[in-house]
């Protein structure tokens, strides 16, 4: 097998992004030693004396035509395209042959993919002539896959922004939504103060006057529900203005915290009727750092979810426990349908809600924010007894992050 050989090119009359290169591929050295006359006047021209010996050729990226005889000794002409067309599919072939089955016609366009079929005795013009058929082909279908290549990492990119642009939009969407939840909540912030300094006075003048022990609990349990009330007011519209919470920092026992939301929802007819089972620790839990009144609006907001979650008679439970980790545990838990994995995966988000019409979708976000607000956790899981269990977790002072 002859080396490759580089000839000088005149001007082509091929457009410049067409490849420069055609393989000969014949075991009559005569035959080659002809072909190569007329065509490396244009053309950087390969030579390989039979199938095997022009494999090595086809991996130059320079090389856009084969030019094969059908008959050679081992590999045929079609046998070698049809390697070649696995291989570089980028590639053009043409068959000569001295015969004229029709079997070997239809291998070579079928099979081999061959671009063009010529007869012997082919004369120099109609081979030139090919050669130039098939290195414009080569350049078109090149350019066309790249162009495609170009498209489809465009359509990539163009799917990726508008990924974007609608996550942009929803976030966009949500902060407009909180914005006029806080707009609508401040226009009832002065009622509910003035509700709130009647409730005052009137715990005032139930202790000075000795009234009954069981009126002055009612009394006092609404005024903490309506500062709960307030609480939670004062934190959508903090969230609404700077999606930032701010927080009286101070140490806390947690399960005090659970007390106090209980009693808050003490007030609440249809928590009285669920059979709440209060499972507090025995020995006194390390203290968390963080702001007392949001925790207890947090566990309210789960408390409650539960409680509208279940029907008279069914279980709302209550535990808090120290985890192995030295971080504060409180779980709300509940015997009702419980929750769909699919809906799980957007509870937290603002206004989703499970209850239709019934419910704003706050509870359990403002919820979550408070827990993250204070380097915590919360999340949901299925019940052992079908239900739902929430489950917050807060660093104590001692496992708390650094700056928490």
């Amino acid at each position: 097998m002859g080396a490759p050989v580089a000839n000088a090119q005149s001007s082509s009359t091929v457009p410049p992004q067409v490849a420069s290169a055609v393989l000969l591929v014949d075991d009559d050295q005569a035959n080659l030693d002809v072909l190569r006359s007329f065509l490396d006047v244009d053309l950087q021209v390969f030579e390989a004396n039979s199938a095997d010996d022009a494999l090595a050729y086809l991996d130059r990226p320079e090389l856009d035509v084969i030019v094969t005889d059908q008959r050679m000794p081992g590999m045929t002409g079609i046998e070698l395209l049809r390697v070649a067309r696995d291989r570089r599919p980028d590639l053009a072939g043409i068959v000569l042959t001295a015969y004229t089955d029709t079997p070997a016609l239809m291998a070579a366009i079928n099979e081999a993919g061959a671009f063009r079929f010529l007869r012997k005795p082919w004369q120099p013009a109609d081979v030139l002539q090919a050669v130039r058929d098939a290195r414009e082909f080569v350049a078109q279908r090149r350019l066309i896959h790249r162009l495609v290549g170009e498209l489809r990492q465009r359509n990539t990119e163009l799917a990726g922004a508008m990924a974007e642009l609608r996550e942009a939009q929803a976030r966009l969407l949500e902060m407009e939504r909180l914005a006029t939840t806080g707009r609508l909540a401040a226009g009832i912030a002065h009622d509910l103060s003035n509700a709130i300094n009647g409730l005052v006075l009137i715990e005032h003048e139930a202790r000075d006057r000795a009234v009954d022990g069981d009126l002055l609990e009612v009394v006092q349990l609404g005024l903490a529900g309506a500062r709960n009330l307030l609480s939670s007011r004062e934190t959508l519209g903090m969230f609404a203005r700077q999606r930032r919470l701010s927080m009286a920092i101070d140490r806390f026992d947690m399960a005090q915290a659970a007390r106090d939301a209980l009693g808050v929802l003490r007030l609440d007819l249809a928590f009285r009727r669920r059979q709440q089972v209060v499972v507090l620790p025995e020995a006194p839990l390390p203290p968390v750092v963080g702001d007392r009144q949001k925790v207890v609006q947090a566990v309210v907001n789960l408390l409650r979810n539960a409680v509208q979650a279940t029907s008279d008679g069914q279980r709302v439970q209550i535990e808090v426990a120290l985890g192995s980790d030295g971080w504060v545990e409180l779980a709300v838990e509940d015997d009702g349908p419980g929750l769909d994995p699919e809906v799980r995966e957007n509870l937290f988000d603002a206004f989703v809600s499970t209850k239709g019409e019934g419910g704003m979708g706050l509870g359990l976000y403002m919820a979550n924010l408070i827990a993250a607000h204070h380097s915590g956790t919360l999340t949901c899981l299925a019940a052992a007894g079908g239900g739902a269990r929430f489950v917050m977790r807060l660093p104590t002072v001692a496992a708390a992050p650094a700056g928490a």
